[in-house]
């Protein structure tokens, strides 16, 4: 890909952007900025966010660290293909997941807004089998979602995987909404989602442009 930021830099510094693209898009869990100079110094973190912007990425803060997922436009542009969209019934259990481990709990108090969606309480199978899920068709969609690392597995129950730290803000927040209005229909919060949601949205200015320069 060609990124004149990147062509730029030292041969060191552009080893040390690429190790920090590499760690960002494989890690399971986020990566600390003391771990990459790219990730620690601003001017080469910039030269990050435009290589993964080179292939629909997008460089997100999560947790005191970093990690990369795709962005806004992509997602929306790949879900309208049907790329990447899970089957009905790995959906549903999904749902019952989010729901019970980060929806209901975060609505109630019991947990915070600012946990990671990975931290949410677990789900006994027990719990899952009580809403009429068939047992056939609950543990195959929970290998499938298992090995997408949708889910996992603790000692108690299921939480998310750690695919849900490579959400948007944006998407993070939409997700959210979305259960909220399907748990809890009734409620002032979902009563204000709605208002908000049938007001007129402004359009952003764009971002100015970032110049970079070369560290030594």
């Amino acid at each position: 890909m060609d990124v004149p930021a990147l062509q730029a830099l030292s041969h060191n510094r552009r080893a040390d952007v690429r190790a920090a693209v590499c760690a960002v898009e494989t890690a399971m869990l986020p990566v600390p900025s003391a771990h990459y100079r790219a990730l620690a110094e601003t001017p080469l973190r910039i030269v990050v966010e435009q290589i993964l912007a080179a292939s629909g990425r997008t460089l997100l803060t999560v947790g005191g660290g970093y990690l990369s997922g795709y962005t806004d436009e992509i997602r929306q542009r790949l879900a309208h293909e049907g790329i990447g969209v899970l089957p009905r019934d790995d959906r549903a259990v999904l749902t019952l997941i989010l729901l019970f481990s980060v929806a209901i709990p975060r609505a109630s108090g019991t947990t915070q807004p600012e946990q990671l969606w990975t931290q949410g309480t677990p789900v006994p199978r027990d719990q899952l089998k009580g809403c009429q899920v068939p047992d056939t068709v609950l543990t195959s969609a929970l290998q499938r979602l298992t090995h997408a690392d949708l889910v996992r597995r603790t000692r108690t129950g299921y939480v998310l995987g750690h695919q849900f730290l490579r959400l948007t803000p944006a998407v993070g927040a939409e997700l959210f909404e979305q259960l909220i209005l399907l748990a809890d229909p009734d409620s002032p919060l979902a009563e204000s989602i709605r208002r908000r949601r049938a007001r007129p949205t402004v359009p952003m200015a764009p971002a100015p442009d970032h110049k970079v320069h070369d560290t030594p």
